[in-house]
C-alpha cells in the first residue's frame, strides 16, 4: 500500500467515525422527549361546576427550553379514570422551545359528584415524532338541574285542587325555556306552566292544578323540563306523598234585609186602610215636605243574599236565581251573578232589588254552582213581605162660606211603613158636592214613611141637603194604586164656619165640656146684674 492508498484509507476511517457520531446526536435532536412537554397548569371555570351545564378547563402546556426545536400543539384532551374523553381542544398553533400556551377545554358532566380527571397535551416535531404530556385534575360538580319543591295542602278528590311548585335554579348560568307539570299517576299530565328563563341563583313559583280521583295517600309528582346553559335539552322529577281529603261540599245561602233598611225581615204593612182613623185629631199645619225621624225610609224589597263555601274545595261560577212558590223564577229579578269563585271559607254578598216584584210571599234563592265538574245548587228562605205605605189625614180646618163654598186645608200624612208616590188629594163629585175653583185637586207627590206633607182643596156644597163632603186621596205603594174617599163632615154652625179640626173631633164629651165652658161666663153676667 503507498501512501497514498494510506491517506485515503485513513481519510475514510475518519468519515466513518465521524458519521458514526454525527448520526445519533442528529436525531436526538430531531425527536420531542416527553419530559420537554408539560402541563404547567389547569384551571376550572366556574369555580363551582353543577352538571348539566358548560365546564371550562383552561391547559396551560410548555414545551421546555432545551428543546432543539419547536413543536406542533396537535391536542389538548380532558379524559376519565377509564380514558374516556370528556373534552377536546386541537388544531391550536406551534411552540417554540421555551414557550407557553394556554387551551381552554370545555367539557359537560352530568351527574354531580366527585371526579379524577386528566389533562393530556399532545405535541409533535416535524418527522411526526410525538410526546405526550399528562396532568391530574380533580373535579366537584354539583347538583345543576332545578332544585323544585311543592306544597298541595288541601288536595280534595274529585275537585280540582291548586299544587304550588318552587323552582330554583341553583347553577351560575341561566336556565332556560322551563315547563312545569304536575303529573298524577292515575291521569297523567293535567295541567303545566312555562317559566321562560330563570336566572342564576333565582326562583319562582308557579300554580297548577290537579284532580285527584280518590281520597288518601297519593303520590303526586312534579316535573321540570328545561333546557341548560350549553343548550341541551333535560329534565327532573319530584315526587312525594300527599294525603288527599274526601270531597266535602258545603254551600250556605243566608238572606237579609238590606243595610240601610230598618233591619228584620221583611213584614207586609199599611194598605189602603186607615185613611180616616185621625179625621178630626188636632194636626199642625206646615208648609214643606217633612220627615217624621232621622233613619232613612224603606220599603223593605232590597235584601243581602251572602253566598258561603263551607265545603274544602272551591266552587266556581256562582249565579243566584230567586225563584218564587211554584218554583218559578221571579222574572223581575232575573238571575243574578255572584263570583267567578269561592275558595274554601269565602264568602260574596249581592244585593237584590225586589221593588219590581209584583206579589208578596216565599221567596227561595237559590245558589248554584260548580264544584267537581258537577252543577250543584244550595238554596235560602225569604218571606218577602214588603213595607206599603199607608196615608191619613190630619189636623182638618173646614170652613163653610155663605156661598155654599168650602175651604179643607191639613196634612197628608204616611203611617205605614213605605215610600208613597204619586199622592194626589182632591174633592170627588157626589149629589150635592162638587170640586169648585181655585183648588179643585192638589197633587203632593211623594211622602216617605212617617213623613207628612200639607194640601187644601176647595169645593161647592148644599148645604142644606148635605153634611159632609168627600175627599178623595189617591197614591201608589209597591206596584198598586190606591184610590180611597172619605167624607169630611161640615161645620155644625154655618154662620161661625168653626174649623172641624179644632171641634170635631171631641165627640159627646167634647160638647158637654164646650156646652159647659159657654153656661159659666153667662152665669156670672147674670149674677152680676142682680147684684147691680
Amino acid at each position: 500500500m503507498n501512501d497514498r492508498s494510506t491517506r485515503a484509507a485513513a481519510l475514510v476511517a475518519g468519515l466513518l467515525l465521524v458519521t458514526s457520531v454525527l448520526v445519533p446526536f442528529v436525531g436526538v435532536a430531531g425527536a420531542v422527549p416527553d419530559a420537554r412537554v408539560s402541563v404547567t397548569d389547569a384551571t376550572v371555570t366556574p369555580a363551582t361546576p353543577t352538571a348539566g351545564a358548560p365546564i371550562t378547563v383552561a391547559a396551560t402546556v410548555r414545551l421546555s427550553a432545551g428543546s432543539a426545536s419547536a413543536a406542533d400543539l396537535d391536542r389538548v384532551r380532558v379524559v376519565d379514570a377509564d380514558g374516556d374523553v370528556l373534552g377536546e381542544a386541537t388544531g391550536l398553533g406551534a411552540l417554540s422551545p421555551g414557550e407557553t400556551l394556554t387551551v381552554p377545554v370545555t367539557l359537560v358532566v352530568d351527574e354531580p359528584g366527585a371526579y379524577d380527571l386528566s389533562v393530556v397535551a399532545t405535541v409533535s416535531d416535524s418527522d411526526d415524532d410525538t410526546a405526550t404530556a399528562r396532568r391530574p385534575l380533580s373535579l366537584a360538580v354539583e347538583q345543576g338541574a332545578p332544585q323544585v319543591a311543592f306544597e298541595a295542602d288541601g288536595a280534595v278528590a274529585g275537585a280540582d285542587s291548586r299544587v304550588a311548585v318552587t323552582v330554583s335554579n341553583p347553577t351560575t348560568a341561566a336556565l332556560r325555556d322551563l315547563t312545569v307539570a304536575a303529573v298524577d299517576p292515575a291521569d297523567g299530565e293535567r295541567v303545566r306552566a312555562t317559566v321562560p328563563t330563570l336566572a342564576a341563583g333565582a326562583s319562582q313559583q308557579v300554580n297548577l292544578s290537579v284532580r285527584p280521583d280518590a281520597a288518601g295517600e297519593r303520590a303526586f309528582v312534579v316535573r321540570v323540563d328545561y333546557t341548560t346553559a350549553a343548550g341541551t335539552r333535560a329534565n327532573v322529577s319530584y315526587e312525594r306523598p300527599v294525603v288527599v281529603e274526601a270531597l266535602s261540599a258545603d254551600v250556605g245561602v243566608r238572606v237579609s234585609r238590606s243595610t240601610g233598611d230598618d233591619g228584620g225581615a221583611a213584614a207586609g204593612g199599611g194598605g189602603a186602610g186607615g185613611l180616616a182613623g185621625i179625621i178630626g185629631a188636632a194636626g199642625g199645619g206646615g208648609g214643606a215636605l217633612q220627615r217624621g225621624g232621622d233613619e232613612e225610609a224603606s220599603d223593605g224589597s232590597r235584601v243581602d243574599v251572602t253566598v258561603t263555601n263551607f265545603g274544602n274545595a272551591a266552587v266556581e261560577r256562582v249565579v243566584l236565581v230567586p225563584r218564587g212558590e211554584n218554583g218559578t223564577v221571579v222574572a223581575a229579578v232575573g238571575r243574578v251573578a255572584v263570583a267567578d269563585a269561592l275558595a274554601p271559607g269565602e264568602a260574596a254578598t249581592v244585593t237584590v232589588d225586589l221593588s219590581n216584584v209584583e206579589t208578596a210571599g216565599a221567596l227561595s234563592f237559590v245558589a248554584t254552582y260548580d264544584l267537581a265538574g258537577d252543577r250543584r245548587e244550595a238554596a235560602g228562605a225569604y218571606e218577602f213581605r214588603p213595607k206599603r205605605g199607608a196615608v191619613e189625614l190630619t189636623g182638618l180646618n173646614v170652613s163653610l162660606g155663605e156661598d155654599g163654598r168650602v175651604t179643607i186645608g191639613g196634612n197628608l200624612g204616611n203611617v205605614g211603613g213605605g215610600e208613597v208616590s204619586g199622592v194626589v188629594v182632591g174633592v170627588a163629585d157626589a149629589e150635592f158636592a162638587a170640586p169648585a175653583y181655585p183648588q179643585r185637586d192638589y197633587f203632593v207627590g211623594t211622602v216617605g214613611a212617617s213623613e207628612f206633607a200639607p194640601f187644601t182643596v176647595t169645593a161647592r156644597v148644599d148645604a142644606a141637603n148635605t153634611s159632609t163632603v168627600p175627599v178623595a186621596v189617591a197614591y201608589t205603594t209597591g206596584n198598586d194604586r190606591v184610590t180611597t174617599v172619605v167624607d169630611v163632615p161640615l161645620p155644625a154652625d154655618e154662620s161661625a164656619g168653626r174649623p172641624v179640626g179644632v171641634f170635631g173631633g171631641f165627640g159627646a164629651l167634647g160638647t158637654a165640656l164646650l156646652v159647659f165652658g159657654l153656661a159659666i161666663p153667662a152665669a156670672v153676667g147674670l149674677l152680676a146684674r142682680r147684684y147691680r
